[in-house]
């Protein structure tokens, strides 16, 4: 089930989503002959950075990669704002941990994770964090507790191919509430959130907002309308051209083979050919 399901609690106190997204990472995943230790990490961070991308708000392209250099050496996922999704892995087959083990020190060993917000007419913005904790999950909660103070937790779990999440945030204390009420109001409904099982995860007879309203319906729980997200590649041959078209013509030179330039999206495996009459 493909969804991002947004939710608020408590008098929006807190804030929260759930995200499925089979049909998006399986998309991707088509589009690549991935070895399924990569496949499930690749799976995660999809979903991870839709969880992220929800949490702000922008016009453009939200990143989230991460850069090491263990046998995975980069994950790279863009969501557009309208959640046009994208993907790839790079990565050393031989390398690999088994597909039981997919902490940061297996896969990544030293690393680092990067976020970046790319909008129309305004300067980046860019943060990065060093892979802490056991998973990519502890890195991103990390992230929330060091970089931007928002009190966070979530929930991240994979079963046959699929790939599940929900998060909850405390948002920022209102005029005349109670610090202390505010933080056994988060501990109970972040309880509630653990509390889900993989049933309710996992099947297709309950839709987003039924388990939503089974594990908050006490907590005065409103749930926005859905999106759903999409695999989609913004790579066109023009792109590309105007690449090639910035080297010199002795650089452009030595990538000809068979009289031809042939490139390939990382994204999504497209490839674009070229002649020497097109840059004439």
């Amino acid at each position: 089930m493909d969804s991002i399901t947004s939710f608020i609690l408590e008098g929006a106190r807190f804030r929260g989503v759930y995200i499925g997204a089979d049909k998006v990472v399986q998309d991707i995943l088509d589009c690549h002959s991935y070895p399924l230790v990569v496949q499930k990490i690749l799976g995660q961070s999809i979903i991870l950075a839709l969880a992220l991308a929800q949490s702000i708000k922008y016009q453009g392209v939200f990143s989230f990669q991460v850069r090491s250099s263990g046998p995975v050496q980069s994950l790279f996922v863009n969501v557009t704002h309208d959640k046009q999704v994208r993907a790839y892995a790079v990565y050393e087959e031989e390398k690999l941990p088994t597909e039981d083990e997919l902490t940061n020190e297996a896969l990544f060993g030293n690393g680092e994770l990067l976020f970046s917000v790319t909008q129309l007419g305004q300067e980046p913005y860019q943060g990065i964090i060093s892979l802490t904790g056991k998973t990519l999950t502890d890195t991103v909660l990390d992230y929330f507790r060091l970089s931007e103070q928002i009190k966070t937790d979530l929930i991240l779990r994979q079963k046959e191919g699929k790939t599940r999440c929900l998060m909850l945030q405390q948002m920022p204390l209102k005029e005349g509430d109670d610090a202390e009420e505010v933080a056994s109001l988060y501990e109970t409904a972040d309880v509630l959130m653990n509390s889900v099982k993989d049933a309710e995860l996992f099947t297709d007879k309950l839709v987003p907002e039924q388990l939503l309203y089974r594990l908050f319906h006490a907590n005065d729980l409103t749930v926005y309308e859905p999106v759903v997200p999409h695999f989609s590649c913004s790579c066109h041959k023009d792109q590309m051209k105007r690449f090639l078209s910035r080297l010199t013509d002795q650089e452009r030179e030595e990538l000809y083979q068979d009289g031809q330039i042939m490139t390939e999206c990382q994204f999504c495996q497209t490839q674009y050919v070229f002649k020497h009459e097109d840059f004439n």
